[in-house]
C-alpha cells in the first residue's frame, strides 16, 4: 500500500563502515518496502531500518513503538539525484556473517544466473538468520507479492499461487547437521507446497528444511522433482510433509 513514513536507514561501505540516512517510505507490504535515498546502494546490500510501522503490517516486535528490522536490496532505480530502493524484509536480526562483514552482498539464486556485477570477494549465496545479537538501531526490507489467482491447470489438491516468499533452504542429513543451505525465493505456492528456486544441487526424493525467513512458518519438504525453467533457473517442486502453508502466507484472512 502507498504509505509515506519516516525511516532512518543505517547501511555500511564495502569496508564496513556505517552511514546512517533519514527517508520516507513511499509504499510498504508485510515483505517489505520502497524508498529513496541520496546514498547510492547496491543489489545484495543489507540495511537496517527503523520506522513506525503499522502492527498489521509487522512480523514481531508487535507492542514496540518503531519496528526494527533488516533487510536486503532487491531493486534499484536511478533518478536524477536520488534513487528509488526496493528493500526484502529479511527478520528481526541480520543474515549469519554480518556482523564479520557487514559490507558483503547477500544475493538470490535468480541473481547469480542474471550475472549480476558484484565483485566476488563482497558475495555471499548464504543468508540464514545469525544467531539473536543485539540488533542495530535499524532494520530494513521488501518483497513484492503478486497475489494473483490460482492455476486453473495445475491438477494438486489444494491451489497454487503466484506468490513471491523469501524462505531459507536446507539440506540436512540424517543427524541433523546441514549439507547445503541458501537464501532463495519460492514463486509459486500453495497449503501443501511449493516451487522454490536454487543454485544448489538436489535429486529427487531428497528431503531438505525450508524456513520461511523473518517469519514464522518451518516445514520439513520432499523434493518431487527438479527442472530448469525457461529464464535459465532451477526449481525445486516440493511437498511439504512437516506442515501446511498457513492463510497468511496465502493471503486468505482467517
Amino acid at each position: 500500500m502507498g504509505m509515506a513514513l519516516p525511516v532512518r536507514v543505517t547501511g555500511f561501505s564495502d569496508e564496513g563502515a556505517a552511514w546512517e540516512e533519514a527517508s520516507s517510505t513511499e509504499d510498504v507490504s508485510q515483505g517489505g518496502l520502497s524508498l529513496t535515498l541520496a546514498r547510492r546502494v547496491e543489489l545484495g546490500q543489507v540495511l537496517a531500518l527503523t520506522l513506525a510501522m503499522p502492527k498489521r503490517l509487522r512480523d514481531f516486535d508487535l507492542n514496540e513503538e518503531n519496528y526494527r528490522v533488516y533487510g536486503l536490496v532487491r531493486g534499484i532505480v536511478h533518478k536524477e539525484d536520488r534513487e528509488r530502493v526496493g528493500v526484502m524484509f529479511f527478520g528481526k536480526y541480520p543474515p549469519r556473517g554480518f556482523h564479520e562483514r557487514p559490507g558483503a552482498r547477500y544475493l538470490l539464486p535468480s541473481d547469480s544466473v542474471a550475472g549480476m556485477p558484484v565483485p566476488p570477494e563482497l558475495r555471499q549465496s548464504v543468508a540464514t538468520p545469525a544467531v539473536p545479537a543485539p540488533p542495530l538501531p535499524s532494520a530494513s526490507g521488501e518483497i513484492h507479492v503478486d497475489r494473483t489467482a490460482p492455476d486453473l491447470h495445475d491438477r494438486r489438491a489444494t491451489a497454487r499461487l503466484n506468490l513471491f516468499v523469501n524462505f531459507t533452504l536446507q539440506l540436512v542429513d540424517e543427524w541433523g547437521t546441514i549439507l547445503q543451505e541458501e537464501l532463495t525465493v519460492a514463486d509459486n505456492l500453495s497449503r501443501g507446497g511449493a516451487h522454490v528456486l536454487t543454485s544448489l544441487e538436489f535429486a529427487k526424493n531428497d528431503v531438505v528444511q525450508l524456513e520461511e525467513s523473518g517469519g514464522g512458518f518451518a516445514t520439513r519438504a520432499e523434493v518431487r522433482g527438479v527442472k530448469r525453467g525457461r529464464d535459465g533457473i532451477i526449481r525445486l517442486h516440493l511437498r511439504f510433509i512437516g506442515g501446511q502453508a498457513p492463510n497468511r502466507l496465502l493471503g486468505i484472512k482467517a
